[in-house]
Parts: structure tokens; sequence; C-alpha cells
């Protein structure tokens, strides 16, 4: 003979609710990762935003001052990939990954314009101490000169390193 035992709904209910409360936790702790990431581009967007609505047409050569960094090498990571999305946005033709390279350098130099209402980051002005931010916002000269499409002459100098178009700081060196 066969033995057949049922379950009563109240054990079906409690089981079901345990299992609830075990996703609880790692979906929290995913969701607050989630909105950290998001924080990062957001704010620079925000930042971004405001400072196009506010700015002047006079441009001028503004160096930028040395801080200390304040954020986490993971966090400058993702910080300099939402930077190179916005200026790939603007039109400047860069390689969109983690690394802050003298060409990176050169085109955010080109693409900021800096104000007091609208200073940068502390990360981002150590980064890019001795840059000397123009604020010109013209990509279509700018991808000519030092972009990844850009037409090179068959003796032209390399962009980076010794000898190279442009410094460590991205800034154009005399030839």
């Amino acid at each position: 003979m066969a033995t057949i035992a049922a379950k009563s709904p109240a054990i079906r209910s409690r089981t079901a609710a345990d299992s609830r409360r075990s996703y609880r936790g790692p979906l929290t702790l995913a969701g607050i990762i989630l909105m950290l990431g998001l924080a990062i581009p957001a704010t620079w967007l925000r930042l971004d935003r405001s400072a196009r609505s506010s700015a002047n047409t006079a441009t001028s050569a503004v160096a930028v001052p040395a801080r200390s960094p304040t954020l986490a090498p993971w966090a400058e990571h993702f910080e300099v990939i939402s930077l190179k999305r916005e200026l790939v946005r603007a039109g400047y033709s860069v390689e969109v990954d983690g690394n802050l390279d003298p060409v990176t350098k050169s085109a955010l130099a080109d693409y900021l314009q800096l104000d007091s209402a609208h200073p940068l980051s502390p990360s981002l002005a150590s980064a890019l101490d001795g840059t000397v931010i123009t604020g010109l916002r013209n990509p279509g000269a700018w991808n000519s000169h030092y972009g990844l499409g850009r037409a090179t002459k068959f003796v032209e100098r390399p962009l980076t390193g010794p000898g190279g178009q442009l410094d460590a700081n991205g800034n154009l060196r005399a030839p």
C-alpha cells in the first residue's frame, strides 16, 4: 500500500515566503551597486547640461589646477569611460576604454569649458593636471588632427610617445 502525504496550505505559503526572502538580500545589494554605478555618469551629464545652458561664446585657455584624487581606482575607470562616451556623443573620435591617455586628454581639453560655476571633479582635475583646457569645442578640426579615422601622411610624426605630436598631458608639442 502506498501512503500519500499532502501539504497543508499553511506549509505551502510559508515555504513560498521563505524563498522570496532569500532573494531580497542579493537583489537589494545589486540595486545599491547599480545606483552607485549610475550616479557618476548621471552627475557628469547633469553638470555638462548645465554648463551648456550657461556657456558663453568666449574661449580662453585655462590651466587645470592640481588636486588630490578622491575616487577609488575602479570608480575613476568608470568615470573615464563615461567621459569618453560623452566625447563620442559630442562628435569626437576616441576609443572608449578606461584609459586616460594623451589623446583623450587632448580631446577633453578641446571639449571642456570651465567656469567657476561648473568646476571639474577632484579626480578629473588631478588627472588633467598640466593640460591646457582650450574649450574650443570643434570636434571636426580635432578629429582631422588627432581622431581615430584621420587621414595620416607618410611622414607624419606619431601622436604620442617620444617625439610625438602630443605630450603626456595632451598638449601640442612644438615640432
